[in-house]
């Protein structure tokens, strides 16, 4: 197998959080949705600490409401234990491509957001799920100096146009809705 490089700073899309039997299978938190959908990685990065290596997984099974990971080379529960508190995560190139219109938050953090009127909003700091949509956590300093945060909820007729390469979100947001 080539080298693949420099681990970079990964996109984290689950945790281990226990060992499940004794054949070395690990029970994990996926923080992708659906949450099966982190079983399409077969190579993922296993970090803690700040340290991160590059590891094959052997397979995955969906058990209820849990998904179970199997990394190669762990065969017993002990194997499995020692990965328990560990953060999964992959680089950005093992992202699948989105339809036209789709983003993934981490593109959409770090964007400018802008009114329709042309009034600055702020940063995107962060996207929160809700029940019924996505919601735009902004941020933006005031003359003063205090920062304040901006919920805008991600819907049609709310944001109205995207630019990840500008980085640029225009939102018909008015700063008195705050």
């Amino acid at each position: 197998m080539n080298d693949p490089g420099p681990i970079r700073e990964p996109i984290v899309i689950g945790r281990i959080v226990a060992h499940h039997g004794l054949k070395g299978w690990a029970r994990i938190q996926s923080y992708t949705r659906p949450r099966e959908q982190i079983s399409e990685y077969e190579t993922v990065l296993i970090g803690r600490g700040g340290t991160w290596q590059r590891l094959e997984i052997e397979g995955y099974r969906q058990q209820s409401r849990h998904v179970l990971m199997r990394i190669d080379g762990c065969r017993t529960r002990e194997d499995a234990e020692e990965f328990i508190g560990s953060d999964i995560g992959i680089e950005y190139g093992q992202l699948s491509e989105l339809p036209e219109g789709e983003y993934y938050w981490i593109d959409l953090i770090g964007l400018n957001v802008v009114g329709t009127n042309g009034s600055e909003l702020g940063t995107v700091s962060g996207v929160m799920e809700t029940g019924a949509n996505d919601v735009l956590v902004v941020r933006k300093r005031s003359s003063r100096g205090k920062e304040r945060e901006v919920l805008i909820p991600w819907i049609s007729g709310v944001v109205t146009d995207v630019s990840v390469g500008d980085g640029l979100i225009v939102a018909d947001w008015q700063e008195d809705f705050l």
